[in-house]
């Protein structure tokens, strides 16, 4: 199950690879984060985790999340050295703007919330419901 979602995520990361200069090593790396952050390996957190992805790329350049994620890394970093990244204007600058950036794509990408599912939506009063078979349409193929 592993291989076919990592497989599958390398696919559909290598489209938006060209659309900005984030390394497509970054964007999986950032996408298994958020997976296992999130609940883990499974469609719906794929795709919800690779939409933050795009979103955060469309608002921060490449060099702007390393940046941020550099001064949020290291301002955990006790005594003297750390204090350089915790007191610094321009790093509180950037994580707010990347915490920000995170936020919206949070939203929009329904992280953290539940998303419906077509399954579970309630048929209308006005008339018969279209019925369809459960599954279809979020078949996984099997692996070889």
């Amino acid at each position: 199950m592993r291989a076919l979602v990592v497989v599958a995520l390398l696919g559909a990361l290598n489209a938006y690879g060209q659309d900005n200069d984030y390394p497509t090593v970054d964007r999986v790396d950032q996408v298994l984060t958020c997976m296992r952050v999130h609940g883990g390996q499974t469609v719906d957190n794929l795709y919800a985790c690779a939409c933050a992805v795009d979103i955060i790329a469309q608002q921060l350049s490449f060099d702007e999340f390393t940046e941020a994620r550099t001064f949020e890394i290291y301002r955990r970093m006790p005594g003297e050295k750390g204090s350089l990244l915790r007191d610094n204007e321009r790093g509180k600058q950037i994580i707010a703007r990347l915490e920000l950036v995170r936020s919206d794509a949070n939203k929009r990408c329904f992280i953290g919330r539940p998303r419906p599912h077509p399954e579970e939506a309630k048929p209308s009063s006005s008339g018969p419901a279209a019925v369809t078979p459960a599954g279809v349409g979020n078949a996984v193929p099997a692996a070889p």
